[in-house]
């Protein structure tokens, strides 16, 4: 980081070349909030499968309070001072609730909501306005939880660029500088439709080919075993050793205080550790975990299988079902609000100038997996 003549400071960044902070946030980027974000992932464990996808909530946040600062000053959104201060930390905050490994977290502590926590973070740090936009009662909400807001915009583009794949490299800057909100409404122009429709397609794409990739998909499940195993371990008395921050989350005893000292980082030290359990379960899972090792996932969108035969297969070898079987179902909502366009000063609903938009609006989405033991696939001689 490299302060200019003004003190703001200048941050370099593959995707935007340079993103100027205000100095006055300082102070916030310096915070032990948002520089643990420095230690959880954006993608999880996308990085499996591309080894450069290790980029950090971190600079997600950055890049989303980069763009916050763009749209709010494109000449078409009317905003106070104020207004375009709160949207500004909105962008670079709205994270900081994000778990160890971000949304697992939430199906390991089904109690536990990223949400949620953020809004308390930022309360405590004296941002109820912030809270106010995260929580759609700010006119200029939809700037930061929409079909195309300043979050989706970045992680698109960041996680495309780091993955390296080429969706999600979209019209970034255009869309940008021919969107506001008004009303209450997302508008853009009407010659911003078809770089619309190329980001919803793009997003589509990245789903397809990052975000539901059969290992990420995998690797959740080898993590919620390690920590399901850990759970009934010591509900059966059995010591399992690990840091003094992670073990009130199993007995609901856990604090603000114990969660900002947890982070990827932390979390992969007691793996590592478990590996050397005496518990066979454990360490087993804890090793395919570190070591890549995997169970069989079948997306059922390409793979016909027999769940009932694969269930049974799995007794036989005398494995607990909780263990080694799931089924996944994730379902995918591309037009999460209305878009509106400005047309000789009226207003229209996208979707009836856009046959592609249109089309996706329409579609309910779930992908769908199974996970089992590789070696069923021997026994049953798929």
């Amino acid at each position: 980081m490299v302060k200019s003549t003004k003190q703001d400071i200048i941050i370099k960044d593959p995707l935007y070349k340079q993103i100027l902070v205000k100095y006055k946030h300082k102070d916030i980027l310096d915070s032990k909030e948002v520089q643990r974000l420095r230690y959880i992932k954006q993608t999880s464990f996308s990085d499996s499968v591309y080894p450069s996808a290790s980029h950090s909530r971190f600079t997600h946040s950055i890049g989303v309070y980069h763009l916050m600062r763009k749209v709010l000053s494109n000449k078409l959104n009317v905003v106070s001072s104020e207004d375009k201060e709160n949207l500004m930390l909105a962008g670079l905050l709205h994270d900081l609730g994000h778990g160890p490994f971000s949304h697992i977290w939430e199906n390991i502590f089904p109690d536990f909501d990223h949400e949620e926590m953020t809004s308390r973070l930022l309360l405590k740090m004296g941002y109820k306005k912030v809270v106010d936009i995260l929580q759609k009662k700010h006119p200029f909400w939809q700037l930061i939880t929409s079909t195309i807001d300043m979050d989706k915009l970045d992680y698109m583009a960041r996680d495309s660029h780091f993955s390296g794949v080429s969706y999600g490299v979209a019209e970034v800057d255009f869309i940008i500088q021919h969107m506001y909100i008004k009303d209450n409404k997302l508008i853009i122009k009407a010659s911003a439709i078809s770089s619309v429709e190329d980001l919803i397609t793009q997003r589509v794409n990245l789903f397809k080919t990052v975000y539901l990739h059969k290992t990420p998909i995998e690797r959740d499940f080898v993590l919620e075993n390690i920590f399901r195993r850990v759970r009934h371990l010591l509900e059966e008395g059995i010591e399992v050793n690990m840091n003094k921050n992670l073990r009130p989350f199993f007995n609901k005893t856990d604090t603000d205080e114990n969660f900002l000292a947890l982070n990827d980082i932390v979390v992969m030290a007691n793996i590592f550790e478990w590996c050397e359990h005496k518990d066979k379960l454990l360490s087993k899972f804890c090793t395919m975990f570190t070591t890549r090792k995997k169970f069989n996932v079948k997306n059922l969108t390409h793979h016909k299988v027999n769940k009932t035969k694969i269930k049974a297969a799995i007794k036989k070898l005398g494995l607990d079902l909780k263990y080694h079987y799931k089924e996944v179902s994730i379902p995918i909502q591309i037009i999460q609000t209305p878009i509106h366009v400005e047309i000789e000063g009226k207003l229209v609903n996208i979707e009836k100038l856009s046959e592609l938009i249109k089309f996706y609006k329409t579609q309910n989405w779930s992908v769908d997996f199974v996970i089992y033991p590789k070696e069923i696939d021997k026994l049953l001689k798929i």
